[in-house]
């Protein structure tokens, strides 16, 4: 091989590297950016979703503070009752002492609060048979002390009280 030929056969060695490596980089620069975007979205989640309220720190996703609103503590003290009767419920105790709302908001996702509803309502018996209520009313329950479906079985439970 002539001198030149192997400058050139360098030359497209390195702009074929340099490529590779290009895209290498534009595709990890990609990849954070969704990741971030994933995280501010599930930082708007559980502020939304456990009526709390936040302080961003930086423009870091991991560098927030939340704080616990009177909502809040209604909404954990209805997921503690519920707990109470029905363990498979999950209040996480030690999680919401520390604070840590990312665990809290994966427990209360991971919760099978439809089983626990059916449950709820087998063993009252507060609903007329065949009477179908909204999958998700145990939820709505905690989360905005809904009783639209689920209030009779709620009373007898005593989790609330009937309404004169």
């Amino acid at each position: 091989m002539k001198g030149s030929t192997k400058k050139r056969l360098i030359v497209i060695i390195l702009v074929i590297a340099g490529c590779i490596l290009g895209i290498h980089l534009h595709n990890e620069k990609k990849h954070a950016d969704q990741e971030a975007e994933t995280n501010w979205r599930r930082i708007d989640f559980i502020v939304s979703d456990f009526w709390l309220d936040v302080k961003y720190l930086s423009t870091d996703p991991n560098d927030v503070e939340f704080f616990p609103t009177e909502d809040t503590d209604r909404m954990m003290e209805r997921w503690k009752a519920v707990t109470e009767l029905y363990p498979e419920a999950d209040y996480p105790e030690e999680a919401v002492e520390r604070e840590d709302w990312f665990e809290v908001s994966q427990t209360f996702w991971d919760t099978n609060f439809r089983e626990i509803q059916e449950e709820m309502i087998e063993d009252t018996g507060a609903l007329p048979e065949g009477e179908r209520i909204p999958e998700s009313s145990l939820e709505d329950y905690i989360t905005y002390r809904s009783l639209y479906s689920l209030g009779p079985v709620l009373v007898e439970l005593g989790l609330e009280e009937e309404d004169h």
